[in-house]
C-alpha cells in the first residue's frame, strides 16, 4: 500500500460516513453486534448448561492471546503512523503493534465459535458477512494494512480449527 492509496481509500471511507448521523462512530457496530451475539451465546449456553460452553469460551480467548502475544513481536508500524496521515476515526499516535489485528482475529474467532454452537447455513452467512465488515472496516478506516487482517484471519481459523476438532 502506498500513501496515496491510503489517503485515497480513507478519504472515501471518510466521505462516506460524514453522509451519515454520527459520521465514524459507525466504524464500531459491527464489533457492538459481534460481541452482543457472543455474549447472549455464551449466556443461553450458560443457562442451558450446554458443555460446549467451555470451548467457546477458551478458542477465542486462545486466539485473542496468541494474536495479543504475536503483535510486540512483529511490532508493525500502523499505516496511519508509516504514512503520517490521519486514519477514520479514534487512534493513538505511535500505538504500533498492526500485525495481527485484534479485531479481526477476534471477529473471526468469535464467527467461527457462534457458527460452532448454531452450525446453520443462515447463521454462517451472517456470522461470515459480520467477520467480513469488522475485517474490511480495518482497513478502510486506515487501521491496519491487509496483510494485518489477512493474518488474523488466518491465525483465528487455524486456532478454531484446532480447537473444535480436538
Amino acid at each position: 500500500m502506498t500513501r496515496e492509496t491510503y489517503v485515497r481509500m480513507t478519504g472515501a471511507t471518510r466521505a462516506w460516513l460524514s453522509r451519515l448521523p454520527g459520521g465514524s462512530k459507525w466504524l464500531r457496530l459491527p464489533t457492538l453486534v459481534c460481541a452482543a451475539v457472543y455474549l447472549l451465546t455464551l449466556l443461553f449456553l450458560m443457562l442451558s448448561g450446554d458443555p460446549r460452553i467451555t470451548r467457546a469460551l477458551l478458542v477465542p480467548a486462545s486466539c485473542f492471546a496468541i494474536c495479543t502475544a504475536l503483535r510486540p513481536l512483529i511490532n508493525r508500524q500502523r499505516p496511519y503512523d508509516r504514512f503520517g496521515a490521519e486514519p477514520v476515526g479514534r487512534f493513538i499516535r505511535g500505538k504500533g503493534k498492526s500485525m495481527p489485528s485484534r479485531h479481526a482475529a477476534s471477529a473471526a474467532a468469535i464467527s467461527i465459535a457462534i457458527v460452532y454452537i448454531f452450525p446453520f447455513p443462515a447463521v454462517f452467512a451472517a456470522m461470515l458477512l459480520l467477520c467480513a465488515l469488522i475485517a474490511a472496516l480495518r482497513v478502510l478506516a486506515g487501521q491496519h494494512y491487509p496483510g494485518d487482517v489477512a493474518a488474523a484471519l488466518l491465525l483465528s481459523v487455524a486456532v478454531s480449527l484446532i480447537g473444535y476438532t480436538l
